[in-house]
């Protein structure tokens, strides 16, 4: 198994290895927080229990994200595992 990658059997039979596993190395390098669409402070969020990261790998934002620029593509984990896409926190995770 690819480090960082939870890989998945598609229909074809065939395996995707872009599918990003939640791994304190992906966590570690997400570069959500530092996006200016990210939905909150920290410290809001811990309190509601609402803090996530790594939205390519699990998903959709609990909080409203208002969409101010998109830094998916700068980041190390959308890098590492050849993702396509954007604005994850509003689009689900990367397919």
């Amino acid at each position: 198994m690819l480090l960082g990658i939870l890989p998945h059997i598609n229909r074809t039979g065939g395996l995707n290895v872009k599918e990003v596993n939640i791994s304190l190395s992906n966590i570690a390098h997400c570069a959500c927080a530092r996006c200016p669409s990210f939905p909150g402070r920290i410290t809001e969020l811990i309190h509601m229990d609402m803090v996530t990261k790594l939205f390519c790998g699990h998903g959709k934002a609990k909080a409203e994200v208002t969409q101010k620029g998109c830094i998916c593509d700068e980041c190390p984990v959308f890098k590492e595992h050849e993702l396509k896409g954007s604005y994850f926190c509003v689009n689900g995770k990367a397919e």
